[in-house]
């Protein structure tokens, strides 16, 4: 069978489930037979992508994933991709602990699939050499049918050398079938089509930007810049352009005037700086060579003189603050399981019993909160303080005074535990030879505070210092932003774009988050005065809908996140067109709730992306089972989110159903949400705290929709919770009766 070659777009496509029958029918995909191998490519890719090759088994019926079950197949080609994606990055390829990975020279052998697989099947890949490094995926090895990377090498088959002749002629062939279908289509033919997040800016200019933005845009954009602002708003009302907007006008101001300005636009993810420079480049003002763009990481690297040129041989887990959480939290989360089953019965009676109950608990979502908390507490509190294991650390670490924004801990023997873990996480990598994101920025932390950086910094700091999703920050990255700034005679000018409605927790570990003990540190004390500003506009959604996302607003309980943390509601409007009333269906009993479902499914396909967000995580399976079923059929493309990192299987669409768990879909935007999955919400039967998480994530369900919400409930499940009954009596949503099966 010939090798295959394909570019990480089409593999994308291929992980959110497509069929091999559907590819050539595909609107997205272009299908290629050369004569030495066959090549997938996305329409939109161009001659110079990174290539993926895959040498396939004879006589196999799948083209990729030999001998896997269907219900892998997406997790194995998503787990490809990630692959191909870390293999981009400039230094050593360093994959998650969860991977297993072995290296022999070139080769590298790891899990092919994240859990499930009988076989243990490992990926044997390779990484060329060149600017935009190709891999070739050798093959496979099974626990049944292992050898070592050292015999393999002896083995290796060699790729024919007409491959890249059939690369080239496959993008001529792709390139000339567009130009023919935009020649031949009529205009909504789904080509080229944009990814699932719209670009913030829109294609418009600077100028008519400001000709358009709200006049609570326009307050911030224009307000002075003598103290620190921090920009509120909902998803969706524009905060990350309002930001990008005033950085902009700030720059031009000073350059009109004559006057040099540093300006630092810092983020927390690599995709957001570069959502953010791709904006500024698009609106047509030139070079703006005083503004960086970039995640706090990346600073941190660079101007940190350790990491600078670093020759340690330690590899960095993640490649932002982001990645590097993650990775975090599966290291923390292995030490923590190891020390649960082992010495943990050695500490269990010397600790109070609110601790001792977290590290009991079975549930797997206390597991995910208890992992944060520690995190926090080696990153912010330990690391922070440049305590490493050793002698007299731990002495130091009982000494630290401890604040509201810690972990809670009672007496010595806590600490002892909580110390253990941490020196068994800081073993672990040492090991590996592994830095973590928080070691980076506790290291910068103590560089910042010499007298080295106190004179550089007036060359390398900044005058004004944007931050966009500063709620993701966490204590020890908040420490770090008012030491960039350039004037230590005044108090650092930092602009700070939050969502009340998030927090750096939930972005990691969902739900969970619930049963977090730590949050973050107040930063008002370190930059002085903060003025306040609150966008009051929406532009993702209809005001049908966001009347219903006010009204869930109103139904919750009230939470513990300091008024800086509220938003008022009742002043955010929508500039959006008007669109339906959202939609409220009951059926009798929970087949009928499916049916109604897939039926609705087969009317809106057409209409755009539709999402079915599943409110209550332990009724997941059952819509997971009606996704398979729908995707089954043929007529539809479905992909299910199951977990955190399916994201990464997502491709550009304009159509296409996703269905996953509410939690696991924020970020995303559909033209239609269909909401199922809500429990019976009374207050006297629901506990305060899981009747806040349920209306949180109804909340997030609903706020996910551009155009359309319905919602779906049955009678089986105790019915129509209170929120949705009261939304239908003052007229916020519209009901119809469902199936009565």
């Amino acid at each position: 069978m010939k090798p295959f070659v394909v570019t990480v777009r089409a593999l994308r496509e291929l992980a959110t489930g497509l069929s091999q029958e559907a590819i050539p029918s595909s609107p997205l995909l272009f299908e290629y037979a050369g004569a030495n191998v066959d090549v997938l490519l996305a329409v939109e890719d161009r001659v110079n992508e990174q290539r993926v090759v895959f040498m396939r088994e004879k006589n196999s019926r799948e083209r990729i994933t030999p001998g896997h079950p269907a219900d892998l197949r997406g997790h194995v080609l998503s787990r490809a991709a990630s692959f191909v994606e870390r293999a981009r990055v400039n230094g050593p390829l360093t994959l998650p602990r969860g991977w297993h990975q072995y290296k022999h020279n070139n080769l590298i052998a790891f899990f092919a699939a994240p859990s499930g697989d009988a076989e243990a099947s490992r990926w044997i890949a390779e990484v060329m050499p060149g600017e935009s490094p190709d891999v070739v995926f050798w093959g496979m090895t099974t626990s049944d049918r292992t050898s070592t990377l050292e015999e393999f090498e002896l083995v290796k088959p060699r790729l024919s050398t007409g491959w890249k002749a059939d690369w080239q002629a496959a993008i001529e062939a792709c390139a000339d079938q567009v130009e023919q279908a935009k020649r031949s289509q009529p205009s909504d033919v789904e080509m080229l089509l944009p990814p699932l997040e719209q670009p913030i800016t829109m294609g418009r200019s600077y100028e008519q930007w400001l000709d358009v933005i709200t006049d609570d845009q326009r307050s911030f954009v224009e307000a002075s810049t003598a103290k620190s602002i921090r920009l509120r708003g909902p998803a969706g009302s524009g905060k990350t352009l309002a930001l990008t907007l005033k950085a902009a006008r700030e720059v031009l101001n000073a350059r009109d005037k004559g006057d040099e300005l540093r300006v630092l636009t810092v983020t927390h993810s690599w995709s957001l700086a570069t959502d953010i420079s791709d904006s500024l480049d698009s609106m047509g003002m030139g070079l703006l060579h005083e503004v960086d763009v970039f995640p706090l990481l990346e600073i941190a690297k660079t101007i940190s003189p350790q990491y600078a040129n670093d020759e340690s041989g330690f590899s960095l887990a993640g490649n932002d603050s982001f990645s590097g959480k993650q990775a975090q939290l599966d290291e923390i989360l292995e030490v923590l399981g190891d020390f649960i089953n082992g010495d943990w019965i050695t500490y269990r009676e010397g600790v109070a019993d609110s601790l001792r109950v977290r590290f009991d608990s079975p549930d797997s979502d206390e597991r995910y909160a208890l992992a944060w908390d520690l995190l926090v507490e080696f990153g912010s509190v330990i690391g922070a303080a440049a305590i490493f294991p050793g002698a007299g650390a731990e002495a130091r670490y009982f000494q630290l005074p401890r604040a509201a924004w810690m972990l809670p801990l009672q007496g010595r023997q806590e600490k002892h535990v909580i110390f253990t873990l941490y020196t068994k996480y800081m073993e672990n990598l040492e090991a590996r030879s592994t830095l973590t994101s928080d070691q980076v920025l506790a290291d910068l932390l103590s560089h910042l505070e010499t007298h080295a950086w106190n004179r550089a910094r007036r060359s390398q700091g900044y005058d004004l210092i944007f931050v966009d999703e500063f709620h993701l920050f966490s204590p020890l990255e908040r420490q770090v932003l008012h030491y960039l700034s350039r004037d230590v005679s005044i108090y650092p000018r930092v602009f700070m774009a939050v969502d009340p409605r998030q927090s750096p927790s939930e972005a990691f570990i969902g739900i969970a988050a619930d049963g977090t003990r730590s949050s973050s540190v107040a930063f008002e004390d370190e930059i002085g005065d903060i003025a306040n500003f609150e966008l009051t506009t929406v532009h993702r959604f209809t005001p049908q809908i966001l009347n219903l996302i006010k009204h869930v607003h109103h139904e919750f309980p009230t939470l513990d996140l300091g008024k800086d943390w509220q938003i008022n509601f009742s002043t955010v409007e929508s500039v959006q067109e008007p669109g339906p009333l959202p939609l409220l269906s009951t059926a009798a009993s929970r087949v009928g709730e499916e049916d109604d479902i897939a039926k609705a499914v087969q009317r809106l396909y057409h209409s755009g992306r539709i999402a079915l967000a599943v409110v209550d995580s332990r009724q997941w399976r059952r819509f997971s089972e009606l996704a398979s079923r729908i995707g089954t059929s043929g007529k539809f493309h479905v992909s299910t989110i199951s977990g955190r990192t399916d994201i990464e299987g997502l491709g550009y669409r304009s159509r296409g159903l996703v269905v996953g768990p509410a939690e696991y879909l924020a970020g995303l935007q559909f033209d239609v949400v269909l909401v199922a999955g809500i429990p019976d919400m009374e207050i006297s039967r629901t506990s305060t705290s899981e009747r806040t998480r349920l209306l949180s994530l109804l909340y997030l369900s609903l706020s996910r929709a551009q155009r359309e919400v319905r919602v779906y409930v049955n009678e089986d499940d105790d019915g129509t919770a209170e929120v949705l009954t009261r939304a239908v009596a003052n007229g916020i949503m519209k009901q119809e009766q469902g199936s009565l099966v």
